[in-house]
């Protein structure tokens, strides 16, 4: 079985987390949607086993991904707009939510290349090998 990773271990992590916090707390249905379709508990469940010490990279795979799907750059689903009047301390600056946006997108592609590039481009060949070819 893979190491369990916590925020200790790597800074992108602590980092992700960080700007997590930024947002509303989880209960605000307003911001995170609520009933079948709430997108605080798909982070949340992944945000509580990296907190609680549980999280394998699968863990911080899916919390990227989720990151990347529902408040990265260009989503549909929590907007940057909302994100931008949602930020604490922020105060609607839109500068402070395009920053968060683009922090959080680049933060969580980082942490899924680093625990789950062989998902994303394949294991058929070793990295590169379809290059070398023709």
């Amino acid at each position: 079985m893979p190491n369990i990773i916590t925020p200790a271990d790597d800074a992108d992590l602590a980092h992700l987390i960080d700007l997590i916090d930024m947002l509303p707390d989880p209960e605000e249905t307003d911001f995170w949607g609520d009933g079948s379709f709430n997108i605080g508990s798909k982070i949340g469940h992944r945000l509580r086993a990296v907190l609680t010490g549980r999280a394998y990279p699968k863990d911080i795979d899916y919390l990227a991904v989720y990151v990347l799907k529902y408040l990265g750059r260009g989503n549909g689903h929590i907007t940057e707009e909302v994100i931008t009047k949602s930020l604490a301390g922020a105060h609607g600056i839109p500068a402070a939510g395009y920053a968060w946006v683009e922090d959080a997108t680049r933060t969580a592609w980082t942490l899924v290349t680093r625990y789950s590039l062989p998902n994303w481009r394949g294991t058929q060949t070793a990295p590169g090998q379809a290059w070398l070819q023709g």
